[in-house]
């Protein structure tokens, strides 16, 4: 397969899921994946295309074709993707654009491994963030790279790219390595220059020197919401005229067992040292609705955190079982301020040798 058609396959993931829905061929509340999977699924063949679009996303979204309504003229809808080195604040600033936490938060690098869509609604349109894995150069592994290429692939059809960057740090090679991404993007890019609420940001100068590379340049807090506004008005200006791309109050692709998977994924990293969470993965097998004992609404989560080898496993499990008992109450609180109900969390802490890369 040639680049221009990865390219246009990756492009028309959301407008095509849109397209499905006004013809009646869709469901609205089913989530299309990230453009980077589906240009993986046209490596594999048409006929992967399905059994991923029938993935269900009930997290901000109760929308039906019928409710979703038809723009004016001038409404303007696209993707832009959030780029940068780790640790600038592109999670964070996800959330507070969406309003709604759809991504985990660590001070570890590399916390995001995958490609999250949320999605900003506007009268006069609609944008679809795309967040992205961190460029991060000092730790070397299978895992880094993949992210890495995650991070890459991502900018592939997409609208506008806004690039991250955390003007308190001093650029380094991890800026140079997004910088040289950037290289090859013929689309729009911002610059985001985040975290104006700290008293002492001395490379802004520096990134602000590089504004003729960028269609605009936006000082924004993602802690305290400084600039939001006026960083979602400039990058609907840069957007193509066109339909919505998802009903008006869907605000996240993610499939809500992934969100479930990364909230646990979330603790491991905040509560483990060392390599423990870069060799770790949570699968979430089943969510069902149930009544505890007094009759009341209850959600049942089962999970089973992956571990690379049984040393790791003990770690997760800790003395008498503490370790494990601590993420899962940190995990299960989480859980139920995003589905708005009682949780019941039943983990398990597994090896799986594939981790181990």
């Amino acid at each position: 397969m040639n680049r221009s058609w990865f390219t246009v396959f990756a492009s028309v993931n959301v407008r095509l899921h849109a397209q499905l829905v006004a013809a009646g061929l869709a469901r609205s509340e089913t989530a299309p994946p990230p453009p980077l999977r589906l240009g993986i699924c046209a490596k594999l063949g048409c006929r992967q295309l399905l059994p991923i679009l029938e993935g269900m996303s009930d997290i901000g979204s109760e929308a039906t074709a019928s409710n979703t309504a038809a723009p004016d003229s001038q409404f303007r809808a696209g993707l832009a993707v959030l780029v940068g080195r780790t640790n600038v604040g592109k999670s964070t600033l996800l959330n507070a654009l969406v309003g709604r936490k759809i991504c985990i938060v660590t001070p570890k690098p590399q916390t995001t491994r995958d490609p999250i869509q949320g999605v900003v609604h506007r009268p006069e349109g609609q944008i679809v963030f795309v967040d992205t894995p961190g460029f991060f150069k000092t730790h070397a592994s299978r895992l880094v790279d993949r992210l890495h290429e995650r991070a890459r692939q991502a900018l592939k059809g997409i609208d506008v790219v806004v690039h991250v960057v955390d003007p308190s740090r001093a650029i380094g090679p991890e800026d140079e390595m997004v910088l040289e991404a950037l290289q090859a993007v013929t689309q729009p890019r911002v610059l985001c220059l985040n975290k104006a609420d700290l008293p002492d940001r001395p490379y802004a100068g520096a990134w602000k020197a590089r504004q003729a590379e960028y269609a605009a340049v936006h000082e924004v807090s993602a802690y305290t919401g400084q600039g939001l506004e006026a960083l979602t008005q400039g990058i609907l200006a840069l957007l193509p005229v066109g339909p919505p791309l998802y009903p008006e109050d869907q605000i996240t692709n993610a499939h809500r067992n992934f969100l479930l998977a990364e909230l646990i994924r979330e603790k491991v990293y905040l509560l483990m040292d060392d390599e423990v969470p870069y060799r770790t993965a949570v699968e979430v097998g089943s969510v069902q609705e149930r009544l505890d004992k007094q009759g009341q609404p209850l959600v049942h989560v089962k999970a089973t955190l992956l571990a690379a080898n049984p040393r790791y496993q003990r770690m997760l499990i800790g003395a008498g079982g503490r370790r494990i008992a601590q993420i899962g109450k940190a995990a299960r609180q989480e859980m139920e301020a995003l589905l708005g109900r009682k949780v019941f969390l039943d983990m398990d802490v597994m090896v799986d040798r594939r981790l181990a890369g």
